[in-house]
Formats: structure tokens, C-alpha cells, sequence
């Protein structure tokens, strides 16, 4: 049994690494596809219903994980109920990511255009929008910081800079010659590639075992008794199982690559090149480059 699994990952880890960028995709919209109302029955109404109210709560007791888990579970249940998303977005907002509150906000005026409150959401998508941009401006001016020249922060020592000038006449081609292997020591970029993979492999595992989960819980929640459960039923749930392996195994691939990865890129990293006879000048640069040294679900 255990030989014939083996083949069965494998593949599974390929075809899933050729099929991250649609699941990737899917994941993104984390949406299901709108239906009609007259196409979801009264029991999955009423399960909707109970689900979101669980939500709620959780919404109250300031739980935004699991309110949004549970508001999104009751719209795949009945897809129908398009007012949920503005809650979702509102959940969203309280947990502090603006930007799936505006795409649950947007999904939402595509979906149900008629909506009375059309204006009201298109007035609240533009201010959290400019909430956004307002975030992201302070963020946008900080590195123009480590540009400004520091030669001018030597104005009060001006005897001092003068002597130093007639020091360095006497090894100029030294201190040329030292400068520049410390910015040549480069690394290769194989580390990087490799924790990019391990990266690619640990999302794929994630929604390999999102997808069984899902499945195992519908399969579940048809058959709670796990006996005499249809042949349909019975399927999904041992899918969603052997899905749920694959993805395990998956993503602790993809996290044994991340850690390689990166491990090898901080043993590649070359030593800091040492103090030459040029940085006698040390003393007086040192403060107007002190700003500038590195050393330092469900």
C-alpha cells in the first residue's frame, strides 16, 4: 500500500506545482461563484443561517478570524446571500486589512448591482481606499533618507579635514585598490531559489490540505454517523483524507526548503572586510554614516 501511495504523491506534488498559479487564483477570489436563490434548498438555507449567526458572535467578541471563517462558510453554504459580504468587510476593517474589506466590498457591487445601499458602498470603498493610500505614503518617502549626503556633517571640525587631506595623497591608489572587494563579495542567488520553491511547495501543501479539509468536513456534516453513508459522500470524505496527506507531506517539503534556503544563504554570507589603513578618517566620518550601517485559521 505504502509503495503504490509513493507514485501518488509525487505527481500530486508536481500537478500541484504546475496548478499554483489557478489555485493561487482561486484562492485570491476566496469567494464561491453567486447563485439564485430558487437553486439552494431549505435545508441549506437554514444551515447557512445557523452558520452565520455563529459568526456573529464571534464578530462581537472581537474574534475577526474565526467571524470571517464562519461569514464565508455560510455564503459557500447558500451562495445567494450577497448581503453577507459587506459584513465580511466590515469584519475585514476591524481586523485591520483594508484591502480584502475594499475587495469583498467590490465583489459585492458586482454581484448585486440593484442593491439600494449602492451608493453607500461605493462611497465607503473609495474612503477605504484612501485610507490605504494615506498608509502607504509614509512608507513610500522613508528610504529617501539613507540618501542624503553625509560629507557635510564634518563643518565643525575644519582643521581637522584639512589634515586629514594631506594624508591620503600618500596611498591614494591603497585605498582605491580596498574599496572595492567589499561590494563585490556578491552571493548567488541558488539559496533564494531554492526557499522560493520551498515557498511554492508550502502554499501548494496549505491549499491541498484547505481543500480535503473542506471536503472531509462536508462529508462529515451528510453522514455524521460515518455508517451507511451514500456512495457519493463516502468518496468526498476519503478524498478529502488523502488530500489532506498530500498536503501535509507537501507543505513540509515546502518547509524544509525555506529553512535550507535560508540557513545557506546566512552561512554564504561573506565576513565584513576589515578596517584598512584608509579608515584612519574614521573619526570624523563615523557619525554621518552611523545611520547608514546594517550591523545591526478555520
Amino acid at each position: 500500500m505504502r509503495s503504490s501511495r509513493k507514485p501518488l504523491l509525487a505527481l500530486a506534488f508536481v500537478g500541484t506545482l504546475i496548478a499554483l498559479p489557478a489555485l493561487a487564483q482561486q484562492v485570491a477570489s476566496s469567494y464561491p461563484p453567486a447563485c439564485d436563490a430558487s437553486k439552494v434548498s431549505k435545508g441549506d438555507v437554514d444551515r447557512a443561517h445557523t452558520v452565520f449567526l455563529s459568526g456573529k458572535q464571534f464578530l462581537e467578541e472581537s474574534n475577526y478570524e474565526k467571524a470571517i471563517g464562519y461569514f464565508k462558510d455560510a455564503y459557500s453554504i447558500d451562495c445567494s446571500i450577497h448581503a453577507i459580504l459587506p459584513i465580511i468587510a466590515t469584519a475585514y476593517e476591524r481586523k485591520g486589512d483594508k484591502g480584502e474589506a475594499v475587495h469583498a466590498l467590490e465583489e459585492y457591487q458586482r454581484r448585486a448591482p440593484g442593491a439600494p445601499d449602492h451608493e453607500v458602498i461605493e462611497r465607503r470603498i473609495r474612503n477605504l481606499k484612501d485610507q490605504i493610500a494615506r498608509d502607504q505614503t509614509p512608507a513610500s518617502t522613508a528610504p529617501v533618507a539613507p540618501t542624503v549626503a553625509t560629507p557635510t556633517a564634518s563643518p565643525t571640525a575644519s582643521a581637522e579635514p584639512a589634515a586629514v587631506a594631506t594624508v591620503t595623497p600618500a596611498a591614494p591608489s591603497a585605498s582605491a585598490a580596498e574599496s572595492p572587494p567589499p561590494s563585490a563579495g556578491g552571493q548567488s542567488v541558488a539559496p533564494w531559489v531554492v526557499a522560493g520553491l520551498g515557498g511554492v511547495a508550502l502554499v501548494a501543501g496549505v491549499v491541498l490540505y484547505a481543500v480535503g479539509a473542506g471536503d472531509v468536513s462536508t462529508a462529515a456534516s451528510e453522514c455524521p454517523l460515518r455508517t451507511n453513508c451514500p456512495t457519493s459522500t463516502a468518496s468526498q470524505g476519503n478524498n478529502g483524507r488523502s488530500l489532506e496527506s498530500v498536503g501535509v507531506v507537501v507543505g513540509s517539503v515546502g518547509v524544509a526548503a525555506v529553512a535550507l534556503g535560508l540557513v545557506w544563504h546566512f552561512v554564504e554570507k561573506p565576513p565584513a572586510a576589515p578596517p584598512s589603513a584608509g579608515m584612519l578618517v574614521t573619526p570624523v566620518v563615523a557619525p554621518g554614516y552611523g545611520g547608514l550601517a546594517l550591523g545591526g485559521a478555520f
